[in-house]
């Protein structure tokens, strides 16, 4: 099938080959830190964390040490991936909270343990390069300062008045009381201070200084939150759920992280769809996954990742989040610019009985989640994720169906236009791109729709794509959020 000429253009522009590996990161200056890696004679995991952790720093609103992750890699020679969920668990206090009926999904009460440092150790760790030299790139940018990213300033804009109920002396974010300007030089000397915290104490970060300021930030705001309730916060290596996907070349196995991420819906999805299907019948499976976990859904924003391939074969994607709405709870840790996540009041269901029940320890639901899909040869050929929320599983659902429709290039998967769930009633906002005949069929299907400009949506899909034979390693980032795709 012949590309249309926009989608061919950027396809190229977004995607990146190499013999080496790949890095892909939704801020550019993240991805020269995965690379620089990589040339350092890392691997994958160096790679990718070092590029997460510059994400820390060029992203506060979005993710960080205050937030979750989860991951998913295959690992060099094996023949199925796994899974890494770093994702704290419910504070003792909460239960407490949700029976007194204060429960709130920002602010103190929303607070749980952040288990991003766990996670980041726990991949650092697979890698070469030490901790050190992994966080090197990301301390001298909040020590020398950085270019303010324009997502940044919009998300500060959004959260702005959450961001001042909680923090009302102010926050660095908001210089005399207003968001920073995009491309203003930025320093952060506070996050500069947790990154050599981690490099000393890896996933015991909470144990240290940066942990007692996290616990009396939250106090000092009334939240439950207690340094016992770090023995919560852990990474945990797990196997993928697993399905199938019917595509032109017959089935193939599909992998996603499993719950309490979303993986087990996207996958629900996969194995509905068959070769050539109409967006409007993958709409249909997709609103039937929802209903089925609308009790839990959460997490409308506020994430990024990266991914990174190396030449031994390793890949590894991963998901890091401060949750909803962009600055997480609100609450910025003063002595450290470090944004909480609320992930705990998101991710609960303040329900007395409720499956979902923050039960003191248990893991709230994410809609973080990752994925892989099988070659011919059964062996995973395509790896891939996007942040966005209540969105990440429709985007990365709509991506899977061209994977079954026969779509290879990364480029193609992340320049192609995508619709937009939107949740308040089931609505979609629908990007220009698609036939008039797809068109007509998304307006069917949906309780209200709009039609809306080329790359209006806000994915930032990545994929990776795992090379046969004299092939080499390809991957694309998503063009929407000025993503950027490397390969060495």
């Amino acid at each position: 099938m012949k590309l249309a000429h926009e989608v061919a253009v950027m396809a190229e522009q977004c995607s990146a080959v190499g013999r080496a590996g790949v890095v892909c990161a939704a801020a550019p200056l993240a991805a020269q830190a995965g690379v620089a890696a990589l040339r350092d004679g890392g691997n994958a995991y160096d790679a990718a964390v070092a590029a997460a952790l510059a994400e820390t720093v060029l992203l506060p609103p979005k993710c960080g040490f205050g937030g979750d992750l989860i991951a998913i890699r295959l690992a060099a020679g094996a023949r199925e991936p796994d899974a890494l969920l770093a994702v704290g668990g419910a504070p003792a206090g909460l239960a407490d909270v949700a029976r007194a009926g204060s429960w709130r999904d920002v602010g103190p009460m929303s607070v749980g343990p952040p288990a991003a440092a766990h996670g980041y150790a726990e991949l650092a760790a697979l890698g070469r390069l030490g901790r050190a030299r992994l966080a090197a790139p990301a301390i001298a940018l909040a020590d020398d300062g950085f270019p303010w990213a324009a997502v940044c300033t919009r998300l500060a804009e959004q959260a702005a008045g959450l961001v001042r109920e909680m923090n009302p002396d102010g926050a660095v974010y908001y210089p005399g009381g207003e968001p920073i300007a995009p491309g203003s030089l930025t320093r952060l000397p506070g996050l500069a201070a947790v990154l050599r915290e981690f490099v000393e104490l890896g996933g015991a970060l909470m144990d240290g200084d940066v942990g007692d300021a996290v616990v009396r930030a939250v106090r000092a705001r009334s939240g439950v939150l207690t340094h016992a309730d770090f023995a919560f916060a852990r990474a945990e290596w797990a196997p993928c759920a697993t399905g199938t996907v019917a595509t032109t070349e017959g089935d193939r196995t599909t992998w996603a992280t499993p719950a309490p991420t979303h993986g087990p819906s996207l996958l629900e999805v996969a194995g509905s769809l068959r070769p050539g299907g109409s967006q409007a019948e993958l709409v249909t499976a997709v609103l039937r996954a929802i209903a089925s976990r609308r009790e839990t859904l959460a997490d409308p924003s506020g994430t990024s990742m990266v991914s990174a391939a190396d030449a031994d074969g390793n890949v590894v994607v991963i998901v890091h989040s401060n949750s909803f709405p962009r600055f997480g709870s609100g609450i910025i840790v003063p002595e450290y610019s470090l944004t909480l996540a609320n992930r705990a009041g998101r991710g609960f269901t303040p329900e007395v009985g409720h499956r979902n029940f923050p039960v003191a320890g248990r893991r709230p639901a994410t809609t973080l989640h990752a994925w892989a899909v099988a070659g011919v040869d059964g062996a995973p050929r395509f790896l891939g994720a996007t942040p966005g929320g209540a969105n990440q599983m429709p985007w990365n659902a709509q991506t899977i169906a061209r994977i079954a429709a026969g779509v290879t290039h990364p480029g193609e998967h992340v320049a192609s236009p995508i619709w937009e769930w939107l949740p308040d009633d089931d609505g979609l906002r629908i990007e220009a791109g698609f036939s008039t005949d797809e068109v007509t069929g998304l307006h069917a299907v949906a309780t209200r729709s709009i039609d809306a400009a080329r790359w209006a949506c806000k994915s930032a899909q990545q994929v990776v794509r795992v090379p046969r034979g004299d092939e080499f390693w390809s991957a694309a980032a998503d063009p929407r959020t000025v993503g950027l795709a490397l390969g060495v």
